[in-house]
């Protein structure tokens, strides 16, 4: 059991930062509307943010320049430091974001606002796609600066450069292990709901509180997540967590 704790241990350092299957985009059941009338009522920072989109929206409608507005103006008002597997919360009330919840606030406005939006997951990574004015836009929350990407053959090369890379299938440890095969050969490139990537920052949460030494914390973040996107990546992680569980008691 000792090996098994070793194992789980070295998978969690090697995560970067997502992951998940459900092929079918089912409908959110998070609401975007009471998303942003709660953090509208609670964070300064992000009642500003709300305002000035309000405002934008008002003027420019569902266009790329609205859309521009949004991402640099999420990156002015509450995007401040990259900090791996940081949660939407913690976004919100300090600055610190990742891929997932950064791609989470901007999701919430395009929601709100109903734009023809995807939320790209693919292997370790997560990215929007919106559909406008005939084209199609890469919001990449992580790049503040060149992350807002409309060209045309910019965005068919991005796209192309994250669906090749999650076919690649990195295989770290025994492949006959089904569950650390689910977890370490990822094949992912696909479009998810609000409230599967909501499933996904509970995913990096537990893979935190995992490194953390915080057992209990991170098997209660994976079993929430696992409500929410019962993917064959969170069941798998759900399944080392019970056993690092057991193994902790017996230590």
């Amino acid at each position: 059991m000792k090996r098994f704790l070793l194992l789980i241990l070295a998978l969690s350092i090697s995560f970067s930062g997502i992951a998940m299957p459900n092929d079918v985009k089912n409908e959110p059941l998070i609401s975007s509307n009471e998303f942003i009338t709660y953090w509208d009522s609670t964070s300064p920072k992000f009642q500003k943010l709300n305002v000035k989109l309000q405002k934008d929206f008002g003027r420019y409608g569902k266009s790329e320049k609205f859309l521009k507005m949004l991402f640099f103006r999420s990156q002015q008002y509450l995007m401040d430091d990259y900090n791996q597997y940081a949660s939407v919360e913690e976004l919100i009330e300090t600055g610190a974001f990742d891929c997932v919840s950064g791609s989470f606030l901007m999701a919430v406005f395009l929601d709100q606002y109903g734009f023809d939006y995807d939320i790209m997951e693919t292997s370790f990574h997560v990215f929007l796609t919106v559909n406008v004015d005939g084209g199609k836009i890469v919001l990449e929350s992580t790049d503040g600066f060149t992350g807002f990407i409309n060209d045309k053959e910019e965005v068919r090369a991005y796209l192309k450069e994250f669906e090749r890379e999650s076919k690649k299938n990195p295989l770290y440890l025994n492949p006959d292990q089904k569950i650390v095969k689910d977890l370490l050969q990822p094949s992912i490139y696909r479009a998810i709901n609000l409230q599967q990537l909501k499933g996904l920052e509970l995913f990096n949460r537990a893979i935190f509180y995992n490194n953390q030494m915080e057992y209990e914390t991170a098997f209660k973040k994976i079993k929430e997540a696992e409500i929410l996107y019962p993917s064959e990546r969170i069941n798998a992680l759900s399944q080392l967590l019970q056993s690092q569980l057991i193994v902790a008691s017996n230590l």
